[in-house]
């Protein structure tokens, strides 16, 4: 995994399968915790997500500047280039 759109995928499907979310809901834009009504807890587990899945632990810094899917997409493609 190592495009955006590889990484996209491997977060869409993540969000969609640990919270149940709908996929149609997951683009690029949705904010997590305004269009999608994940709080921090939430993110928290989408760390260990990442962090059990590709081997990346995020910062508490990094969790806080997450808003979007799309900012999730590119802290990890960032972390792996």
């Amino acid at each position: 995994m190592q495009s955006k759109d590889e990484i996209l995928r491997w977060v869409v499907d993540t969000l969609k399968n640990e919270f149940q979310l709908r996929e149609e809901d997951l683009h690029p834009d949705a904010h997590l915790i305004d269009d999608l009504d994940l709080d921090s807890i939430d993110a928290v587990d989408l760390a260990v997500n990442v962090d059990q899945q590709l081997g990346l632990t995020l910062s508490e810094g990094e969790l806080k500047a997450i808003q979007t899917v799309q900012d999730v997409v590119d802290l990890i493609h960032g972390r792996l280039a």
